[in-house]
């Protein structure tokens, strides 16, 4: 509210502001002396009418135990009587009931009933059949009704025994509660223990309750009345069964609302001629600076050169007229100075193809750069006061860690991993300062980014390459060295079965060397730009023959058959047969990997549409469908499961990728029925082919 009328002030004219200032004194003044008696009458009618709802309250309160104590006596009464306790011996029920029914009638009963174990005997009431839970007295619900009752045993005249229980009641109904009102002069209701009124003297309709004062006031259908509550005879508590007692007070409002009026009036009499008389005079006294207001407002709508009224009284008018001039001239010249600055920073620093972004100390962005938004993703106009951890999430971090936490300290540089808006991965190398921007006492950090995600890929690449090229070419190198020092050491005492098999893995870390070389140096063809096919005639056959001959010793230790599936015919490609060859090699060793010890390889070849596949289908674990996007490219490995080794540095089928590409065919992977996964080279076959 207080920012409301600021503003609303800062909007209003001097002259409304005086008028404002005129109406208000005269307002205080008439108040300052009407209000406190009107309040102080209001306290006391309103006191007196809260006295009134306690004492009535507690008047109806004794009507209740009253009531309570006749019902009492008169169940005793009926519990004493000798024909009652003779006929329950006798055990004639039938005559019990136009008994009780007679008693109740002379004591003015609603009803009675014996219960014996909590059983029904009889009752007066033919609905009621089953006994309450709690027949000693007080109030309860009976089919939703509140009845008053009270109950007494009724003991044997010769042995020490209970016949059973009597229970007398009175219905707490309208006539009831209308009987109270007209002895208590207020309205009467019985509430449920949720509060909602189950017998009320108050006319019909929806009821408000709501709290006045120390009370609480029920309002409706224009009506309104003090009310107070009370616990209801046998209640533990006024949140059960309760009753309420409500005093009408629209006299009393009556009241409040015509000294209301005539204090409103009256003082809007007084304020009315103050005004009258200030609005006159104030006008005289500000028309000079009706005249400065206007210069000002042509300058605030942008026309800076304004002409400034030169006013000669009184001298503080004309001092200020002259000071505002001076002003003006000492403004257009700043703004001319300050104007060409920022757009030379401005310009400066959108051109840097790094991203700048300052942010407060409660962590909220106060500028980002054209670089920034490059970066990121998002705009300058979405993200400007939104938190910096927004954004720049963090990619990877302990639990609880954000931006802020990896933020380095001025004059330092660090790399951070986060995510853009697309939810890249992206690593910046940031550098910090601390400033303080200028007409501010804020300190804020500015932040300079760079992209520096291909450096980092770049170094991991490298990381990675030399640390499985050692791997790659230590194993097989053991393999051989430890096979020739045996055979160099007792090759006099070994078999020739013996040698053969020393001799075995001898070949297969040949070939694992062979197959490492050949693919690094056809990589570093690629690289290079050097790669060139040498297409000639080439018979598939051929071609296949190499390859297993190849990879023999290597399936022949996994102990794997490689079964091959092809046509009548296999027709003669226009193709370089050695990196033919060495893509299909390289499809059946990855094969060999990734399944299993001693299950088959498939390689099956076909031709449909022009195009002849070769595929190769294992039986591993097969590619999961995020691994696929990235199968094919340099360094791109996949841990072996199911085999016992696990060797390659990721460029096996980049190059049977690049090969297939280099003959204009396609390569790819699906999943095989039965588990593991199909690698499959399209190659395109020419006319000449197509008719063998």
């Amino acid at each position: 509210m207080p920012n409301n009328l600021r503003r609303i002030l800062t909007r209003t004219s001097l002259t409304t502001r005086l008028v404002i200032v005129v109406v208000v004194l005269i307002f205080l003044t008439t108040l300052s002396a009407g209000v406190p008696a009107f309040l102080l009458a209001r306290s006391q009618l309103e006191a007196q009418a809260w006295e009134r709802v306690d004492a009535t309250a507690l008047g109806t309160q004794s009507l209740y135990d009253a009531a309570e104590r006749r019902v009492v006596d008169l169940a005793a009464l009926l519990a004493e009587r000798p024909t009652l306790r003779r006929l329950i011996q006798d055990g004639d029920i039938d005559a019990i009931e136009p008994y009780l029914r007679a008693f109740q009638e002379q004591s003015d009963l609603d009803l009675i009933f014996l219960c014996h174990d909590a059983e029904m005997m009889v009752s007066t009431l033919p609905e009621l059949r089953t006994c309450p839970t709690n027949v000693r007295g007080g109030v309860q619900l009976i089919d939703n009704q509140p009845v008053l009752l009270a109950g007494q045993n009724i003991f044997s005249s010769d042995i020490p025994e209970t016949l059973g229980t009597v229970v007398a009641g009175v219905w707490l109904d309208g006539e009831f509660l209308t009987q109270l009102s007209a002895n208590t002069g207020v309205e009467q209701t019985i509430l449920s223990s949720d509060g909602q009124p189950l017998v009320s003297t108050l006319p019909p309709g929806v009821m408000t309750l709501q709290r006045r004062g120390s009370g609480r006031e029920l309002t409706g259908d224009g009506r309104s009345y003090l009310v107070s509550q009370f616990a209801l005879p046998g209640q533990p508590s006024a949140t059960a069964l309760a009753a309420e007692v409500a005093l009408p007070i629209d006299n009393l409002q009556a009241t409040e609302r015509t000294a209301l009026l005539v204090l409103t009036a009256s003082t809007a009499i007084v304020a009315l001629v103050g005004v009258a008389a200030g609005v006159w005079y104030i006008r005289r006294l500000t028309a000079p600076l009706r005249r400065l207001t206007s210069s000002a407002e042509q300058i605030s709508q942008g026309d800076l050169a304004a002409p400034i009224p030169r006013l000669a009284g009184p001298p503080e008018l004309a001092t200020l007229s002259a000071s505002l001039e001076k002003s003006q001239a000492t403004m257009l010249s700043a703004l001319d100075e300050r104007s060409q600055a920022r757009d030379w920073l401005n310009t400066l620093i959108q051109s840097v193809v790094e991203g700048v972004v300052t942010f407060d100390t409660r962590g909220r962005v106060t500028f980002m750069s054209q670089g920034a938004e490059t970066l990121t993703g998002w705009t300058s106009g979405e993200i400007v006061g939104e938190p910096i951890v927004s954004l720049f999430p963090l990619a990877d971090s302990p639990e609880g860690q954000t931006f802020l936490d990896h933020i380095p300290p001025a004059g330092e540089k660090r790399e951070i991993e986060i995510r853009t808006r697309s939810g890249k991965t992206m690593v910046l190398a940031a550098t910090g300062a601390r400033m303080v921007p200028p007409n501010s006492d804020t300190v804020q950090v500015a932040l300079v980014l760079r992209d520096v995600t291909e450096e980092q890929a770049l170094r991991n690449l490298r990381s990675f390459f030399l640390a499985n090229i050692s791997h790659e070419f230590r194993t097989p190198l053991s393999t051989l060295n430890a096979s020739l020092e045996l055979l160099m050491d007792q090759a006099d005492d070994l078999t020739p079965a013996e040698i053969r098999e020393l001799l075995n893995p001898t070949h297969l870390s040949l070939h694992s060397l062979q197959s490492l070389i050949d693919n690094l140096l056809e990589s570093s063809s690629i690289e290079a730009g050097s790669f060139r096919l040498r297409p000639r005639p080439v018979s598939l056959e051929e071609v296949m023959a190499d390859a297993l001959t190849i990879v023999r010793p290597l399936v022949e230790r996994r102990r794997q058959a490689v079964a091959v599936t092809e046509p009548a015919r296999l027709p003669t490609l226009l193709a370089d047969r050695a990196r033919l060859t060495q893509a299909l090699v390289n499809l059946l060793s990855n094969a060999a990997k990734y399944s299993p010890i001693g299950c088959p390889i498939d390689l099956s070849i076909s031709q449909s549409n022009g195009t002849l596949r070769l595929a190769v289908a294992d039986r591993g674990p097969g590619v999961s469908p995020e691994d696929r996007v990235n199968l094919f490219r340099r360094f791109m490995r996949l841990d072996a499961q199911g085999g016992d080794e696990q060797y390659g540095i990721g460029l096996g089928l980049y190059l049977v990728k690049r090969i297939a590409e280099a003959h204009g065919g396609l390569v790819g992977v699906d999943d095989r029925p039965g588990g593991g996964a199909v690698f499959w080279m399209d190659l395109p076959l020419t006319g000449e082919e197509k008719s063998a």
